[in-house]
């Protein structure tokens, strides 16, 4: 067990008495990282580490500061590892990825050494730290993203035996023993199950979502304005994740915007109603003003030209 003790805290510290003394250790305990705070004069704090079988457990009780992931110390360190913070006093700000979410007691979140992050505390607080490499939870690429810096609530259900584990495993003196590592693997299966059900939620979420964006669209097919940055700012999410969306689903979500345009123009071109329309009007009023761009988008789904087609249905 390696023990860090900061002035201040009753005990001799061993990592000496300044700040710096503070950021050699957290790094030293986890992976590189900047360090910073309001009150480096009078700043307290104690790290209780150890290795269970292949985790790295940790119990971090500290003063207001802040903690930063860079990439330029990503670059020349990167651990391949997962974090999960368990906030047992206080609150925490965790970011990653543009993402911040603010943990109060019994909460945790996962980040990922290998993306910038910053851990932010502006009251005192304690926290139960448990790193292991990423491969071990066995998620993919983009469930990993969209689980980075979200909160889990360990007050009830599966996120509830995490915490029950978690606290478990600390606050044993035979961590490291057989029993110990038992305990840790069983953590583990039990936070890979409150990740699936989390990753089962994002998903229903994306879904409900992307069937709300399509009737927007569906909605505003006749603007020819319609495009990426329109759909975003009037739905409150960003053009990156408006585009990620869309590409998770197969079709971009300009190609989804031209295909329905395009299904509009054909049905159109095939009712009587609209005989005496000329094509260019059908176009237009789908948000095709080009009348040539029209025409070659159109042979390009259709494998004819409009008029071609609108002869073929209408004789």
């Amino acid at each position: 067990m390696v023990e860090v003790t900061m002035p201040g805290t009753g005990a001799a510290p061993r990592a000496g008495h300044s700040f710096d003394s503070w950021e050699q250790a957290v790094s030293g305990t986890f992976v590189p990282l900047q360090a910073s705070s309001p009150q480096r004069e009078r700043f307290r704090g104690s790290i209780r580490a150890r290795e269970v079988g292949a985790v790295h457990l940790a119990e971090v009780s500290a003063s207001p500061h802040r903690v930063r992931r860079t990439s330029k110390l990503i670059r020349g360190t990167d651990s391949g590892q997962l974090k999960l913070s368990l906030q047992l006093r206080g609150h925490g700000l965790v970011c990653q990825d543009g993402r911040e979410t603010l943990l109060g007691p019994g909460d945790f979140a996962l980040y990922d050494t290998s993306h910038p992050y910053v851990l932010s505390f502006d009251e005192d607080f304690r926290v139960v730290v448990l790193m292991f490499p990423r491969e071990f939870l066995r998620l993919r690429a983009d469930d990993l993203a969209e689980l980075r810096a979200r909160r889990f609530c360990g007050r009830e259900g599966t996120g509830l035996l995490v915490r029950s584990l978690l606290q478990d495993l600390c606050e044993r003196d035979e961590a490291g023993t057989r029993s110990g590592v038992l305990i840790a693997d069983a953590l583990l299966d039990v936070l890979a199950a409150a990740v699936v059900e989390t990753t089962g939620q994002y998903a229903a979420r994306h879904r409900d979502l992307l069937g709300e964006l399509r009737s927007f669209i569906e909605r505003h097919l006749d603007d020819p304005e319609l495009g990426p940055e329109t759909i975003a700012a009037r739905n409150h999410i960003s053009v990156r994740y408006l585009h990620k969306l869309f590409s998770a689903d197969g079709t971009p979500v300009s190609g989804w915007i031209r295909l329905r345009r395009l299904e509009r123009c054909r049905r159109d071109l095939a009712d009587p109603e609209l005989a005496e329309l000329p094509v260019s009007a059908i176009a237009g009023r789908w948000g095709l003003p080009n009348a040539a761009h029209f025409s070659r988008l159109f042979k390009a789904a259709f494998g004819v030209s409009p008029r071609e087609y609108r002869t073929s249905r209408l004789g």
